[in-house]
């Protein structure tokens, strides 16, 4: 029986979720014990829990805000497809303070102060779509889909990335101008379904992965409305300097004189999200963001891209 402390209660006294459940969605005891009494595992157990192994060839990929505006929402669809991951569902929403905490839960320990707070103000720009995923790949006792899909994402380090990752043909501009999250493994992917869907979108995604749904017209609809609303942008510093610059107000003062980060997180904060400028501001705001963690702190749970069940990721590119 795991432990979440040598003077704890056994964990089968803290939660309902069962052992053989823990044990099938995330090789990594450490997670196992934090995410037994964590209430939106404990939500997608509801929704999921009698289609685990099903759930096992299911991976979730969102599309950030800067994947509509950068014009990669499009191209990202084909890659997947292309590797064999295939849409079943494709949810929109818009991120807050609250479901970017509670998705980035255990991994925001080493995020440092202005990396949370760039965070805050790119992620509610416009409204994420979280592709729920079906592994043409998949069978069972292989690898889970989560973990093959985050092996193709790529090294964050781009001098490591390979052309054949999803980092680089998506062309990734900096370390938060990225476009994609990818949860980590199926113990992430059941997860982070709770945190972005009550119980009725829950419902929906398990029918849909059940009758293996073909969200594909679903996804290019939400696309084409997001684009229609949303002029793309390049993504360019000196570009988006050049047009504060030519800006009335604030605005124009702030790209005359181009301050640093503290500055302009608090200008950015103070600029409704359908600004003409608010992607200018955010290329200078991940532009300026020097410090993206911090250094001697390790993440809550580990990267089980890198560890997930030493022997099994045999034949899958990392």
């Amino acid at each position: 029986m795991r432990r979440l402390h040598p003077d704890s209660p056994p964990v089968a006294r803290l939660t309902e979720i069962p052992a053989d459940i823990l044990d099938t969605v995330t090789w990594s005891e450490r997670k196992a014990d934090l995410y037994a009494v964590d209430q939106y595992l404990r939500e997608a157990v509801w929704s999921f829990g009698d289609i685990v192994e099903q759930m096992l060839g299911i991976a979730v990929c969102m599309l950030k805000p800067e994947a509509t505006t950068g014009r990669r929402l499009r191209p990202a669809l084909r890659i997947l497809r292309e590797a064999g991951f295939h849409p079943v569902d494709a949810v929109r929403f818009r991120h807050d303070r609250l479901t970017i905490r509670e998705v980035w839960r255990y991994q925001f320990n080493i995020a440092s102060r202005h990396r949370i707070e760039a965070m805050d103000v790119i992620l509610p720009s416009t409204e994420t779509v979280a592709l729920v995923l079906r592994d043409e790949h998949w069978r069972p006792g292989a690898v889970p889909a989560a973990v093959r899909l985050n092996s193709l994402k790529g090294p964050a380090d781009p001098s490591l990335r390979k052309p054949e990752h999803l980092r680089h043909q998506l062309g990734v501009v900096n370390g938060l101008f990225n476009f994609t999250h990818i949860s980590d493994e199926p113990a992430d992917v059941l997860r982070e379904l709770a945190v972005v869907c009550d119980e009725p979108r829950r419902a929906l995604i398990r029918r849909r992965v059940l009758e293996s749904h073909d969200a594909r017209p679903d996804a290019l609809d939400i696309f084409q409305e997001l684009e229609l609303r949303h002029p793309e942008h390049d993504f360019d510093l000196e570009a988006s300097w050049s047009r504060l610059a030519a800006a009335p107000g604030p605005l124009g003062e702030a790209g005359r004189r181009r301050p640093g980060l503290e500055e302009m997180l608090h200008l950015t904060r103070r600029t409704p999200l359908d600004s003409d400028h608010r992607w200018d501001l955010l290329t200078v705001v991940t532009h300026l963001l020097t410090e993206i963690s911090i250094d001697g702190v390790t993440p809550c749970v580990p990267n089980v891209t890198e560890a997930w069940a030493p022997g099994r990721l045999d034949g899958v590119t990392s």
